[in-house]
């Protein structure tokens, strides 16, 4: 999604001598207080760039879900347009990064950032961080060992990573894999499993990531993409070893922010359903029959869509990014946004 989001990603997986412990419980850290969210920019009805809304509006204290970043982009011309924020619960404030995305574990210990290349053609890197000692070290990918750059049609595409997802017991890592073209299909994806972070890939040919990639199911047993061509696709279920376990007839990419797109009981899960994302879909799992439509706000800014809990979901709305019952009703906001600020927030599930 923007500049840093298409960088090209690869090289081998350099893993320390002493392997990172497994996630332990411990208290949730604390979430963004009331107030402004900074370098949020929008556009205004002269065409220039001027400060735009963006406000913590709720407790986001005790919920299933934690505010764990938020992308925004400088509507001047530059380079790098896309700057990454990231909530840092030790400092009690967003920070600006160098990052691209950022993952945070489910029970809030340990991130995942997505960063820059290194400086080679075709490599990229993550950082891991344990918030509980401070400590960070590097592991650099080398996708090419798994798949091959693509050298036809106009010069050399590399895979790429994109979209890291923690599995909901905070185990494992998924990542898209992807060659980048306006009409992305996927390559497969790359599982890290913890504690020593070691990667799988699986190759999974066709399945549809112009938006959103993989997705994990309630339990981390399954993940799920959109599969086919825009206009005509369906939603797969794969396995662990890649293999297809079920395939629904629905419309749309499954929602990966909040607690993802399947809700915590895996009775039901959600897709983007219309052109723009003007409309969220609810499915019965077992089935594949609709449950509900809701309507979805987009607006200048991407749709934020997933579960909140079992009978609501986190969602893009008028004021800005609010819960919504299962009758599109919307029962409290968290952020007011302007509608036209230029800010992509992302909320991840927290246990």
């Amino acid at each position: 999604m923007l500049g840093r989001f298409a960088s090209g990603l690869v090289s081998t997986l350099i893993l320390a001598t002493t392997a990172l412990p497994t996630a332990s419980a411990a208290a949730p850290p604390p979430q963004p207080t009331k107030g402004p969210l900074p370098g949020v920019t929008e556009r205004t009805r002269d065409g220039q760039a001027g400060k735009g809304q963006a406000v913590v509006v709720a407790d986001l204290n005790g919920r299933p879900v934690q505010f764990t970043s938020y992308g925004t982009t400088d509507l001047q011309p530059r380079r790098n347009p896309f700057t990454l924020w990231a909530w840092q619960p030790d400092r009690r404030r967003f920070v600006k990064t160098d990052y691209a995305e950022l993952a945070v574990s489910p029970d809030g210990r340990w991130t995942v950032a997505h960063l820059e290349s290194p400086g080679e053609p075709g490599k990229d890197r993550l950082r891991i961080t344990d918030r509980k000692t401070g400590k960070s070290r590097d592991i650099d990918i080398e996708l090419t060992e798994y798949t091959p750059a693509d050298t036809g049609n106009g010069g050399t595409r590399y895979p790429q990573l994109r979209w890291p997802r923690w599995s909901p017991d905070g185990k494992k890592l998924l990542f898209t894999v992807s060659l980048a073209r306006q009409d992305d299909s996927s390559a497969g994806v790359l599982i890290l499993d913890l504690p020593d972070f070691a990667p799988r890939f699986i190759k999974i040919h066709k399945a549809l990531v112009t938006v959103g990639g993989f997705e994990w199911n309630q339990d981390g047993t399954r993940f799920l993409v959109r599969h086919g061509r825009l206009g005509s696709t369906t939603v797969r279920l794969y396995d662990l070893q890649g293999k297809a376990a079920k395939e629904y007839q629905v419309r749309g990419r499954p929602g990966g922010d909040g607690r993802g797109a399947f809700s915590p009981s895996g009775k039901r899960f959600v897709t983007a359903c219309l052109p723009l994302e003007k409309a969220a879909c609810v499915w019965d799992a077992a089935t594949g029959k609709a449950v509900t439509r809701l309507p979805v706000v987009a607006g200048a800014r991407p749709t934020t869509l997933g579960w909140y809990d079992e009978k609501h979901l986190l969602i893009s709305t008028a004021a800005g990014i609010g819960i919504m019952d299962l009758k599109g009703r919307v029962t409290e906001t968290l952020l007011k946004l302007g509608r036209n600020s230029a800010i992509y927030p992302h909320f991840s599930a927290l246990k």
